[in-house]
Parts: structure tokens; C-alpha cells; sequence
């Protein structure tokens, strides 16, 4: 039967929205003392752990495939993000891998990843820690530095930036 005009398709375009994992300074607070960039604490070990068996997660039960991660340049978030990734691009992972660091292969050709400055919280004193905010007012990303987290191949270098620095 041919096709007729008043046939239509529905596409559907399907969003996860996720927070990050467990932050070092809410489980020690000393860190905050010597911590080079208080801002910016990075995850417990646990949270990198839950980051990954989350990404896994996705991986058996949503309907659907991630295609695309968009990620805050927090230090916290970049690490959730990568270790969902990891385990969304995983090739022939073992069922008791506990981290990316686990993972021998992996697809990059799964999930393209984009780190976005207009995720992350307002930078001023108002929205992070007023204690451990930058005096300066500069958060100091080092975006080729946490861009390299990610598994090999899986970086969309193409892609522009909504928000600049």
C-alpha cells in the first residue's frame, strides 16, 4: 500500500536528566581544609562505583539507547558522567565490574559526550558554597583536562558550545 500524505510518523526524542554522585566534602569535611579547588569536590569512591552500576543500569532497562551526553564542567559531574559512559559504551563487560577501570573495550561509537558550561550551577557566591567560592570569582575549568576522562573516542570534538567560558 503506498504511502499517503495525511500518514504520518511520530518521532520521539527521549531526555535523562541525572545528578551527580556522592561529593567528597559531604562525606569528609576536612577536605575542604587542604583541598586545592573547594568548589569543586570530586566523588567518593562509592559515588564512582554507583555512577558506573548506574550507567549499566540504563544500559539493561531504558527502552531506549543514549546517544548523546551533554555534562556540567564540575569536576563531580564529569566523573559521573565518564563512568556512565564507560559503562554504556562497555564491549563484553564482566557482570562483577565495579568501575570503568574494569572495562577492557570499549565502543565508542555508542555515546558522544559534550562538556557544557551552561550546566552547571550560577558561578557566584549565591549558588556554591559561599565558604569555598573563589574570591576571584574564577571556577578555573580545565576543560581539555577533564575532557580527557572520558573513554577514548566518545568526545564529540565537533560540537559547538551553547555557553562560552
Amino acid at each position: 500500500m503506498a504511502s499517503t500524505e495525511s500518514e504520518t510518523t511520530t518521532f520521539y526524542q527521549n531526555v535523562v536528566v541525572m545528578r551527580h554522585g556522592d561529593r567528597k566534602d559531604n562525606f569528609d569535611p576536612t577536605w575542604i581544609k587542604t583541598a586545592e579547588r573547594p568548589w569543586d569536590p570530586p566523588l567518593v569512591d562509592n559515588g564512582m562505583a554507583r555512577a558506573f552500576r548506574t550507567g549499566r543500569t540504563f544500559r539493561t532497562i531504558l527502552p531506549f539507547q543514549i546517544h548523546r551526553v551533554f555534562v556540567s564542567p564540575f569536576i563531580r559531574c564529569v566523573q559521573t558522567a565518564s563512568e556512565v559512559v564507560a559503562a554504556l559504551c562497555a564491549v563484553d563487560v564482566e557482570a562483577n565490574a565495579k568501575s570503568s577501570t574494569d572495562v577492557i573495550k570499549f565502543d565508542p561509537s555508542k555515546v558522544k559526550v559534550s562538556i557544557e558550561y551552561g550546566l552547571c550551577e550560577m558561578l557566584n557566591k549565591e549558588a556554591i558554597r559561599v565558604d569555598v567560592a573563589p574570591k576571584d570569582g574564577n571556577f578555573g575549568f580545565d576543560v581539555p583536562l577533564l575532557e580527557t576522562m572520558f573513554p577514548s573516542g566518545t568526545l564529540d570534538p565537533i560540537l559547538e558550545r551553547v555557553y562560552g567560558k
